[in-house]
């Protein structure tokens, strides 16, 4: 059974107020085959959580293998060279842990947590799993058929359709927009070699981070650490460096034609920011005002005043290279129209208008506190601290950030809402029947109409 304690050091209502936050100090080395280790201890609850993040995930699966990563991430975890797939789940069941790889856009993660008393045994399974994986012939079978029938569930999902869509067609052909679960031409044809490439590839140690967190003593740890990991040999990083994704210009609607269905899925947005944009904390304050919460302008227009859906937000999705502006809601058939032009209409009074002062505060008080919120379990810290290595944050990025939300003027927003809160720069994803949406769905821009079984491919 999973166990998360919270982590008392945090000082929440300082968060509120925006003052430091203080976490547990942190000790940094680098083992001699290139691997960053980063120890924070707490002593005080039993537990400790180990994280370790690869550099490289599914926007680096090559074109015609898409979904590599996914797939040699989720067979990590189904034998070694010394334990079957079994003897891996009944380990860590009996010492009521838990342990689990997969893979992100830029980076694969391997976690486990496990009760302090357990950790040489933890620490045994975590490390057999990150460096001697063995793809059993039958496990990656099995995976396949069960990868391959999620492909056909995502297809009876409108909600996941959309999404799809509107990923593949902001992106283009950039890495960003591929299906990183694959298709089914790609699942088809993945095998056991190429596999082993892309894990020879990321899981090396001069390429990965490792983070840990819970009741240890420093010293003791990194002795561990380092008869674990230490002859794990170097081969060098990855290299994550992608071309920023092209902005689209002018409108664009594209159609996923679902003849039964009785509610539409929209999407609307445009490629974003990189993750280390400058402008990204004002973008996010801003965002929180127009559509990233359940008070927010977007959710109290759609929802609350008009009744068109029962949920509607945006968000900003930030990598390395860039990323994504949308919007997101559903609605009946009857009211897309009426939906899309309040959509357009807030988009254009906040760009024009921007915010009050009491907006900006408010949101400000939002993130700070769902900040602190998000700092209270070893697994968060962990995950926030691979978060610091990968993407190169300050390393007082954690102390920092609150400060850093509160510094944020009202000019900030504004600018932020004109810059990056697009109107007429725009993609357009409808999932509906197109036979009775399509009037309403050309005067927003060119229409493309894609069948149902093409939209996931």
């Amino acid at each position: 059974m999973r166990r998360t304690f919270v982590i008392s050091l945090i000082l929440l209502a300082a968060a509120a107020f925006g003052q430091q936050i203080h976490v547990p100090p942190t000790t940094r080395q680098t083992l001699d085959n290139g691997l960053t280790v980063i120890l924070m201890e707490y002593r005080k609850v039993p537990i400790v959580y180990f994280r370790l993040v690869a550099r490289g995930g599914s926007a680096q699966d090559p074109a015609g293998v898409e979904g590599v990563a996914g797939l040699t991430t989720a067979l990590m975890r189904e034998g070694t060279t010394t334990r079957s797939s079994t003897e891996i789940s009944n380990t860590i069941d009996f010492i009521g842990g838990s342990l689990s790889v997969d893979a992100g856009l830029e980076y694969c993660a391997a976690n486990s947590e496990v009760l302090a008393k357990d950790v040489d045994t933890g620490l045994d399974l975590f490390s057999d799993v990150i460096l001697r994986p063995s793809f059993p012939d039958e496990e990656i079978e099995r995976q396949r058929k069960q990868s391959l029938a999620g492909l056909d569930a995502v297809k009876e999902n409108p909600r996941s359709i959309a999404s799809i869509t509107f990923s593949k067609n902001v992106y283009g052909g950039h890495p960003y927009g591929h299906q990183s679960f694959g298709t089914r031409s790609s699942l088809e044809m993945l095998t056991k070699r190429d596999l082993l490439e892309f894990y020879r590839k990321v899981f090396v140690p001069d390429n990965s981070i490792l983070v840990v967190v819970g009741d240890f003593k420093v010293a003791e740890m990194h002795n561990k650490i380092r008869t674990a990991f230490g002859s794990w040999a170097a081969a060098g990083k990855v290299d994550l460096t992608l071309p920023p994704p092209a902005m689209l210009r002018g409108r664009k609607v594209v159609l996923v034609d679902k003849a039964d269905a009785t509610q539409t899925q929209i999407r609307v947005g445009n490629t974003g920011v990189d993750i280390k944009h400058p402008d990204y904390i004002a973008i996010t304050v801003a965002n929180t005002i127009f559509g990233g919460g359940f008070t927010s302008r977007l959710n109290d227009e759609l929802r609350v005043k008009r009744s068109l859906t029962y949920g509607a937000g945006s968000g900003f999705a930030a990598n390395l290279a860039g990323g994504s502006y949308s919007i997101s809601t559903f609605t009946k058939n009857e009211t897309i129209k009426e939906t899309m032009d309040v959509i357009l209409e807030e988009l254009k009074k906040f760009r024009e208008k921007g915010a009050t002062r009491e907006e900006r505060e408010k949101a400000q008080n939002y993130m700070a506190g769902n900040f602190a919120r998000s700092l209270q379990t070893p697994e968060a810290l962990a995950s926030r601290m691979t978060d610091i290595e990968l993407y190169g944050f300050p390393k007082d990025y954690l102390e920092t950030y609150i400060k850093k939300i509160k510094a944020v003027s009202l000019s900030d927003v504004q600018r932020a809402a004109r810059t990056y809160f697009l109107l007429d720069d725009l993609l357009m994803v409808f999932v509906a029947p197109a036979q009775h949406i399509m009037p309403v769905a050309e005067p927003y821009g060119p229409v493309s109409v894609v069948d149902l079984k093409d939209a996931v491919q």
